[in-house]
């Protein structure tokens, strides 16, 4: 069972300010969260084989082919800016 003082330990590590009416609300919704799977947990699944895939589909993918590129020139023609004979871009990250 989750308490209020548990809910705001999670507000706070989550940075959300609750006002007192959400804190209520959260309480409640988790603890009736918490005993649907305390309800699940009940069910016996001994004699019930273990599910992988919900579907028997298969990920086919696409045979792997080598084409030849563009000229590195044809390429860079089309950028407003380039560096080292390469794309220059904005730096984004510090």
């Amino acid at each position: 069972m989750i308490d209020k003082r548990e809910i705001e330990y999670l507000a706070d590590l989550c940075k959300l300010n609750l006002t007192e009416e959400e804190t209520i609300g959260f309480e409640k919704d988790l603890n009736d969260l918490l005993g649907e799977v305390e309800v699940i947990k009940e069910i016996d699944t001994k004699e019930v084989e273990i599910t992988y895939n919900v579907n028997e589909m298969k990920n086919d993918l696409r045979k792997e082919s080598v084409w030849k590129s563009l000229p590195r020139e044809e390429v860079l023609k089309n950028t407003s800016e380039e560096q080292y004979g390469y794309f220059k871009i904005l730096k984004v990250v510090d």
